[in-house]
């Protein structure tokens, strides 16, 4: 029998990235020493694209293998990889997740691929063999990183040059080597780090404010500041980052472009101010709060409104309107804030409501009516906060709602209660470009939570915002419509254009009761070599909302589009993956390098999805396991694992004529484990099923034998089988026109 220990779990932040993970546990023998590191940030405006550039010296004595490991924040998007191990280098390219499953189960079978059973959504893991003694080993990896403010102000922080984890396979049946021993990523002490380098470069893309750094000597010139830093040692500064704002007290905005072959690219962003400004009594907001019946019994609702209730002023109006089974509303319009009505309002979220005999309203028809509702001219603004679970009745058509909404409203989902539809937080949060709030946990949880998200949102910088373009041809935005400014929340269009860059860009909007306005001229704009990322990240933002769109409502236009775009632009997909290809002095080569990446839809998403070799779970977490041990590992070996499964027909239901037959045919199993015994020096991983087809004609004669399908997809070994499954003697018990068919197991 087969023991497995309890699995270890070791959390994703215990593996900085990027990370060479050796299969041995001797890093004094076994010494892959890094030799140099340089990291390269180029920084415009919200993105950030890194290079990480690694080399190490292998002065070990025997053969190695390791994977190289990249766990990253959903914010980062990785456009691809390149490992060079002596003469020989392996690319990272995007291409159709179905040709890299084909290309994984093939490899692996003729591999012993190093793989972690990792299942952090954004893990990027490469698969690298045949490190001989003396070799130099590289890697190169590209990603793009969208930055957040924090009070206007953005901070990139440079990740820091990392040794080897050493950790130990132990041998066990072939197929089962995704499970390791649950030996620990153990720091090496005293473990040479080599020389280290970095430059960042933060473009200027307009006016920058300030900038500041870390660890870096800075210098600037007409289009960027320049941080540069250099060690022959391990003495590096405790931390390299940069600081920089476009905005001090009022709102700024910059534009960047990139022409791409054909494509040309812009990214307008608005930036809030460094100092929040908070409003006073003469900017009146409108407020309108739809939740649903697991907002009310979890006390999520009524936490927010008493922590919301307080910011309130007697000129600001509210409406609270339910949907689902509770569909009752405290007025048909907006009301003032008097105290009358705000203690109306707390009883309504406190209250146990009879919904017997209520018809259900869904929430696309409460966004409708609040739509058809015009904005009184004496609101600054209109906001409207949808507090719920998110298991709803939802589709494509809130999506496009949302969208219409945008155009004179803000729109705010914050999910309620500890189990929650992450899909449906994730699809409004991309579109209305807001982080994803919740209201979970205990008491004590919620209050802070909804103090932290009340103070964000009874707060806009900019109200009103509107954006024109004049004699700029701007097409394909995304989004279409866009929210007001907020002091945590810039607010980003991407788009293309067509024609010269020329023209303006006129911005609008009220910073409380005064008017806002500004103009940027397209033609005073320089493109950098900084801006390279724009394709990139307005790829990643379309391809998110298509996916969004397609979890509900799945299109072939749709998966065309999400496939092109994905393969086009190097970004994962549910339908695209890295798939790697190797060369030696610019020959092709077999693939001793494979690449692992889950599902990774990079903007706060996860999907749940498994198939061989690839899988992806919610969790932030890498699972240990210890194997088999070695004894039941060659026994196993010499045995040969293939038994009859199951057997199948619709004609025969006695249960006792087909065990019958399973018993006859398992007795007659040595050819095919001959050809099992055969193929295992040459292929690592023999596992799957095989289903054999045996027909009877009415005379009970058998007619043919085939083989209907096969996991393992080796045409030798499938050949061998087959020929093996024809020579059986089979029962002779059938009677009139039979289709037998009998599965294989393969171990």
């Amino acid at each position: 029998m087969c023991l497995y220990s309890i699995p270890t779990r070791i959390l994703a932040q215990d593996i900085p990235f990027p990370r060479f993970i050796v299969n041995s546990d001797a890093s004094d023998i076994d010494s892959l020493l890094p030799d140099s590191t340089h990291i390269e940030a180029h920084v415009s405006g919200i993105i950030t694209e890194v290079i990480v550039k690694q080399f190490f010296v292998y002065q070990g004595s025997s053969t190695l293998e390791a994977s190289l490991l990249m766990p990253m924040h959903p914010s980062i998007m990785i456009h691809g990889g390149m490992v060079k191990v002596g003469n020989q280098s392996y690319k990272a390219e995007m291409k159709d997740k179905e040709k890299v499953r084909e290309i994984y189960d093939q490899a692996k079978k003729k591999l012993d691929p190093f793989f972690l059973s990792w299942n952090e959504p954004n893990a990027f893991q490469m698969h690298v063999s045949g490190i001989q003694p003396g070799m130099r080993v590289s890697y190169e990896i590209r990603y793009t990183q969208t930055m957040r403010p924090n009070s206007g102000i953005y901070q990139l922080t440079l990740p820091k040059p990392l040794r080897p984890y050493y950790l130990k396979v132990l041998d066990f049946v072939p197929l089962y080597r995704d499970t390791f021993s649950d030996t620990s990523f153990t720091e090496v002490k005293e473990y040479p780090a080599g020389a280290f380098s970095s430059t960042v470069i933060v473009a200027k893309g307009g006016s920058i404010a300030n900038c500041t750094a870390k660890g870096f000597a800075l210098q600037e010139n007409e289009l960027a500041f320049i941080g540069t830093f250099s060690s022959k040692s391990s003495d590096s500064p405790q931390e390299l980052s940069v600081e920089y704002q476009f905005a001090d007290q009022e709102p700024a905005a910059n534009v960047m472009m990139y022409e791409d072959n054909n494509d040309k690219f812009f990214l307008l962003t608005l930036h809030p101010p460094a100092n929040k400004q908070l409003r006073d009594s003469n900017h009146s907001h409108e407020y309108v709060i739809l939740c649903d019946s697991s907002a009310l019994e979890t006390g999520a609702a009524s936490t927010f409104w008493n922590s919301f209730s307080k910011g309130l002023y007697p000129g600001d109006k509210v409406n609270i309107q339910h949907f689902g089974n509770e569909n009752i509303q405290l007025s048909d319009t907006s009301q003032y804030c008097t105290k009358d009505m705000v203690s109306r309002a707390y009883v309504f979220f406190n209250r146990v409501q009879e919904t017997e005999g209520l018809e259900p309203i869904a929430l696309i028809d409460r966004l409708t009516n609040i739509l058809s509702q015009p904005q009184s001219g004496s609101m600054s603004a209109r906001t409207i906060i949808i507090l719920s679970n998110g298991f709803v009745d939802a589709g494509p058509d809130i999506f496009e709602q949302v969208k219409k909404q945008l155009t004179d409203a803000n729109i705010f989902a914050i999910a309620t209660g500890n189990e929650s539809n992450e899909r449906f937080f994730d699809a409004l949060s991309r579109l209305t470009m807001s982080e994803p709030m919740a209201l979970k946990g205990n008491l004590e949880s919620m209050e802070q939570q909804a103090g932290n998200i009340v103070r964000m949102l009874q707060n806009p910088a900019l109200t009103k915002l509107k954006v024109g373009f004049d004699g700029f041809n701007a097409i394909e935005l995304e989004p279409a419509s866009y929210p007001d400014l907020y002091s945590e929340r810039p607010v980003m269009i991407f788009g293309k254009f067509k024609g010269k860059a020329k023209g303006r860009i006129v911005i609008t909007g009220m910073m409380g009761d005064k008017s806002f306005a500004k103009t940027l001229e397209i033609s005073s704009i320089k493109q950098t070599v900084s801006n390279t990322a724009l394709p990139y990240l307005w790829a990643k933002q379309r391809i998110a909302l298509l996916i969004d769109y397609n979890v509900y409502e799945r299109t072939t236009q749709r998966v065309n589009e999400i496939t092109k775009l994905g393969k086009r632009y190097g970004v994962q997909t549910p339908y695209t993956a890295f798939g790697v290809s190797g060369n030696e002095l610019g020959k092709k080569k077999v693939i001793p390098a494979i690449m692992y990446q889950p599902l990774n839809l990079a903007i706060g998403g996860t999907l749940v999805t498994s198939s061989s070799g690839m899988q992806l779970a919610r969790t932030n977490e890498v699972e240990v396991e210890a194997a088999c041990n070695y004894q039941d590992a060659g026994a196993h070996d010499e045995e040969g694992l293939i038994s009859v499964g199951s057997v199948m027909t619709e004609k025969v239901m006695d249960n006792a004529v087909l065990d019958a037959y399973k018993n006859t045919v398992e007795q007659q199993l040595s050819a095919m484990l001959a050809c099992y015994a055969e193929a295992l020096p040459k292929f690592f991983h023999l596992q799957g099923t095989i289903q054999i087809l045996v027909i009877y004609d009415e005379d009970g004669n058998i007619t043919e034998i085939s083989m209907a399908d096969s996991e393992l997809n080796i045409p030798e070994i499938d050949n061998c089988i087959l020929k093996a499954a024809q020579s059986i003697n089979y029962p002779k018990t059938m009677e009139g026109m039979v289709q037998i068919s009998f599965l294989l197991e393969v171990l």
